[in-house]
C-alpha cells in the first residue's frame, strides 16, 4: 500500500436496509469488489472526487470487502493512518 491510496468503506445494504441516518444523503451503488449493493454518501462521493483529482489511488468497497482486504493485507493496514471525515 502506498501513501497515495485512499480507502472508502461503505455500509452494505445486507446489514443496513435503510439509508444510514448518521451520514449525509446516501444512494445505493454496487460494490466494485463483490457487486452487492452498498450505501455511498454524498460526503464520501465528494471526497472520492477530491482525492482522485489530486492523484490518489482509490479503494472503494463495502465494509465486508474492506475487512477481507485488510485481513489479506494485514501488514499494510498495521501502518495505515485513519483520518476521520
Amino acid at each position: 500500500m502506498s501513501n497515495d491510496l485512499a480507502i472508502f468503506a461503505c455500509l452494505p445494504l445486507c446489514d443496513f436496509k435503510e439509508t444510514p441516518k448518521d451520514q449525509s444523503k446516501s444512494e445505493l451503488f454496487d460494490c466494485p469488489k463483490c457487486k452487492q449493493k452498498m450505501w455511498l454518501s454524498e460526503k464520501k462521493k465528494g471526497l472520492i472526487l477530491f482525492f482522485s483529482g489530486i492523484g490518489k489511488e482509490i479503494l472503494l468497497s463495502c465494509y465486508h470487502c474492506i475487512k477481507k482486504y485488510a485481513q489479506d493485507n494485514r501488514e499494510d493496514f498495521l501502518s495505515a493512518k485513519k483520518v476521520e471525515i
